[in-house]
């Protein structure tokens, strides 16, 4: 089967791939701790009182790995690890093995704490990784259901599946494996080079985020990027219509996390759109957020930005200025948007 990986990829084999069977419960908890090695608990908190203000989830929940198959390809250990049931179809098995050739060719070990630095990045880089397996096994992104929450997290988790597999059939297209094997040998920095064949062929870099590390009493206690993919999960996984372009003026991001003296958090996402019109298309789309978000919260008015709302659980504020846009969520959201914007 190395054989057939080796000739769908047109990547070559440069020795055996070690094989691992394991039971169920073995299994499940290597998969465990390679998910907590590669998205640590620390990590894990903040997405999670990120998700909280978001309106994503209601309650604390750690993130877990989800959708998981029978076999898997470990760039640590650079070994295929099998579950000895129930047994891995063969799609599933050229998959992985296709990645056990991408890291043999490539050296997937540059995946390492890539998201504990950049997760826009790190996205980037694993979905172009999984989207060539998926090119070469003919896996496909399966359609997202459940909470809003879970919708969010396949898109993350299927970006190879879907944009990654897109972007590696492209490129072979245009260039053929040499197009595909500069992809692999450079990862794409951001979802935007991941969503869109020009911006990655030109290299098209990240608009800069600064963010004050105090505001007011508040200090910034985390922050991470927030691409052009993460901005188009947000919409569609409360419904929101015209999500992919609404999502594809973005220029750059981040997502930040601001605690009070009294321990309350705040979020705070702030866009660098690459033209006025496309953060103005941005701002027309955060009342239907909201609206989905935070149901029971009520619209008013505090300028400078362009729109607030309050509800028993829930502020948030959102304004536009130019090319930039902010939304916050958390008590004070008003104040700390204000002082993002000015």
């Amino acid at each position: 089967m190395l054989r057939q990986a080796s000739r769908v990829s047109g990547l070559p084999a440069r020795g055996p791939v070690p094989t691992t069977t394991l039971s169920g419960a073995t299994y499940d908890a290597l998969l465990g701790r390679a998910f907590a090695r590669d998205y640590p608990l620390r990590l894990q908190r903040n997405d999670t009182r990120l998700y909280e203000r978001l309106g994503l989830l209601s309650r604390s929940t750690r993130g877990r790995p989800s959708g998981v198959s029978s076999a898997w390809y470990d760039p640590a250990t650079r070994r295929l690890v099998l579950r000895r049931a129930p047994i891995a179809g063969q799609a599933r098995l050229v998959n992985e093995l296709v990645r056990a050739l991408v890291d043999q060719n490539f050296d997937l070990r540059r995946l390492k704490g890539m998201r504990t630095r950049d997760r826009d990045r790190a996205i980037a880089a694993k979905a172009i990784v999984d989207g060539t397996a998926a090119l070469a096994s003919g896996l496909r992104a399966k359609t997202t259901s459940g909470t809003p929450l879970e919708r969010f997290l396949q898109l993350e988790g299927s970006a190879g599946l879907g944009p990654g597999r897109a972007l590696a059939a492209e490129l072979r297209y245009l260039g053929g494996h040499i197009a595909l094997d500069s992809a692999l040998r450079t990862f794409p920095q951001t979802t935007e080079q991941l969503l869109h064949v020009d911006k990655f062929l030109e290299r098209e870099r990240a608009l800069p985020v600064q963010l004050p590390s105090r505001i007011g009493a508040a200090r910034l206690s985390a922050a991470e990027t927030f691409g052009e993919l993460d901005l188009r999960g947000l919409l569609r996984a409360f419904g929101v219509p015209n999500a992919e372009t609404t999502a594809a003026g973005w220029g750059g991001g981040r997502l930040a996390l601001y605690l009070s003296p009294a321990g309350d958090t705040i979020a705070a996402l702030v866009v660098r759109w690459d033209t006025p019109e496309d953060a103005v298309e941005w701002r027309d789309a955060v009342p239907r957020y909201v609206a989905a978000a935070f149901p029971d919260a009520s619209a008013g008015n505090c300028p400078p930005l362009d729109r607030c709302w309050s509800g028993s659980s829930a502020e948030v504020a959102a304004g536009v200025l130019d090319s930039t846009s902010v939304l916050v969520s958390g008590p004070g959201a008003a104040a700390v948007g204000a002082a993002l914007l000015g």
